[in-house]
């Protein structure tokens, strides 16, 4: 009879660790021993989960589905032993949140003051960066990340998906028209983010119809590195934008900004909350995370 719980937990130190020799020192086996459970792993789920190198692996499109997944249910149970173990039920200490600078500042400051407010006796410090933050060296709690985050060491439980759409305000569309076709977004104002170290453009924008999918290229007549002015950019009426319901859901829905092209279907990003490690996670960090999903859940414009 195989350990359900400890395979769960073998695999999510596995990614984590980055390496068998890594986990395999982390539990005190050999490496040989862990290359043989993960075989016999893959063999069970029949499924191929990591693709291996000489130095290195890659999660296969199951690995990665399979360790979100057991990385949720490894922060459930080591919440409930955290849980059941303390002898409090106030929270208390200071609780480190990092979040993307307009998500934070837009969608989740209200959120985090009115949790603030219903436990006196906890401290709540919000870090708000474009920049991309390391919830370990920059020694938060836990991190709200845009997308799947690469680096080892974090375990990463998805809390959100959502769309990207392409919309602009109703004074841009009065004054330049709507696009018929993505081809035509070419002869429009477009907007986009720059991001990373040497500030790459993000004007690939990824679109399907029926099945099908496509890439337009545009030519920004605006950009910026910050998210927050490429919004206020688009209410201004001064281009098209390319952007995630979460950031424009309540402008759609109130008509300051209108959605182009609808039988398109823009790439799903997933938002993702980061923590440096599964092992004791704190009572204040799990009740965070379970209001933080509830609060999600309950803004259908933001999917």
């Amino acid at each position: 009879m195989h350990d359900d719980a400890g395979d769960l937990r073998f695999f999510v130190l596995l990614v984590e660790s980055g390496n068998l020799t890594a986990v395999a020192r982390h539990l005190n086996v050999s490496a040989g021993a862990s290359s043989r459970r993960l075989a016999r792993m893959e063999e069970r789920l029949g499924v191929r989960l990591v693709t291996r190198t000489s130095r290195r692996f890659d999660l296969t499109d199951e690995g990665q589905t399979f360790y979100e997944r057991a990385a949720e249910i490894m922060i459930d149970i080591e919440a409930a032993e955290a849980e059941i173990s303390a002898n409090q039920k106030e929270l208390r200490g200071v609780l480190r949140i990092g979040a993307p600078l307009e998500l934070g500042r837009r969608r989740l400051a209200d959120f985090v003051s009115e949790f603030a407010d219903r436990f006196p006796k906890l401290r709540v410090h919000l870090l708000l960066s474009d920049e991309g933050l390391d919830v370990v060296n920059s020694r938060l709690d836990l991190a709200i990340r845009i997308g799947m985050p690469n680096e080892t060491g974090v375990v990463a439980t998805k809390i959100m998906s959502s769309e990207r759409v392409i919309c602009a305000a109703p004074a841009y569309l009065e004054k330049f028209g709507m696009p018929a076709t993505p081809a035509e977004l070419n002869r429009h104002r477009c907007i986009c983010l720059m991001r990373g170290h040497e500030l790459g453009m993000l004007d690939r924008w990824r679109l399907s119809r029926e099945g099908e999918d496509q890439v337009v290229e545009v030519t920004p007549h605006l950009s910026t590195t910050s998210g927050e002015v490429v919004h206020d950019w688009a209410l201004k009426g001064k281009g098209i934008v390319f952007k995630v319901l979460w950031d424009v859901g309540d402008d759609l829905q109130c008509g300051r900004l209108v959605r182009l092209l609808p039988e398109y279907q823009g790439e799903t990003i997933g938002l993702f909350a980061t923590m440096p490690s599964r092992r004791n996670v704190p009572l204040r960090v799990r009740t965070f995370l379970d209001n933080l999903r509830d609060f999600l859940a309950h803004r259908p414009s933001w999917h």
